[in-house]
């Protein structure tokens, strides 16, 4: 098994900078060296950690892959590919500069009260999507939404805890999922759905204004209300009454 670091080659990629790291996998830029490549000139490369080799490990990293590779639309992470390579196991994806909340924390001058509005209607588009396909994401944060710096792409990304299905059991205590993000219901083992995910976006939204440090319009403060419910049965019925709410009442 060969060690994946900085200049390391893959189908016709090299690995450039690391990007994101983290308990299960590591991410990198990669760039072709091909004249003609097989997908984007640029390209995200996650590598699955080896100490999480074990059996049910390798299982979720290549179900996270193929959940995504299914998947297509303009705010969802492109999955071009998902293998295992000289015992190593990667995922090609599309590259897109960065996760909302280091943009927030590193780059706040290209937020404005305005654009924050589409980004969040385009991050829902995302989630919409992917619930229609029958899947639950189950960790939706600021973090696992990537934006072009041009803000132009809005991407949902990461389905590492992802599930087919809409209504899942879970038999043992919680697990997985970000702090602060995670909906009532899931720590009490009673079933995630996709009003869990709704949960999620709603203190998403509330993240990303604290931390812009913007003022909550009204129709937000509404929205953030109503999806953060501690009864899911209170909430949107699904992500499409957000998207209305967004797309069709003036913010003010």
């Amino acid at each position: 098994m060969e060690k994946i670091r900085t200049g390391y080659i893959i189908k016709g990629y090299q690995l450039k900078e690391m990007i994101g790291a983290g308990g299960f996998a590591t991410v990198y830029r990669a760039e072709t060296i091909e004249p003609f490549p097989l997908y984007n000139s640029v390209i995200a490369v996650k590598v699955l950690h080896p100490r999480r080799f074990e059996k049910d490990q390798i299982k979720r990293f290549l179900k996270e892959g193929k959940i995504a590779k299914s998947l297509e639309h303009p705010n969802v992470v492109r999955v071009f590919d998902v293998f295992e390579y000289n015992g190593n196991f990667f995922i090609l994806m599309e590259f897109i500069d960065i996760d909302l909340s280091k943009a927030i924390r590193t780059n706040k001058e290209i937020f404005d009260e305005k654009n924050i509005i589409d980004i969040i209607t385009k991050a829902a588009k995302g989630i919409s999507y992917i619930h229609q396909n029958g899947i639950i994401h189950k960790d939706i944060n600021p973090s696992n939404i990537l934006i072009s710096f041009s803000l132009e792409k809005v991407k949902i990304t990461d389905f590492g805890l992802a599930k087919t299905g809409r209504i899942l059991f879970n038999k043992s205590e919680y697990k997985g999922g970000t702090e602060g993000f995670v909906a009532p219901e899931i720590f009490k083992g009673k079933p995630t759905t996709e009003k869990s995910d709704i949960y999620s976006f709603g203190k998403t939204i509330e993240k990303i204004y604290k931390d812009l440090n913007f003022p909550i319009p009204e129709k937000i403060k509404n929205i953030i209300k109503i999806a953060t419910d501690p009864i899911p049965e209170n909430r949107f019925e699904s992500m499409e009454g957000i998207i209305y709410i967004l797309e069709n009442r003036k913010i003010e």
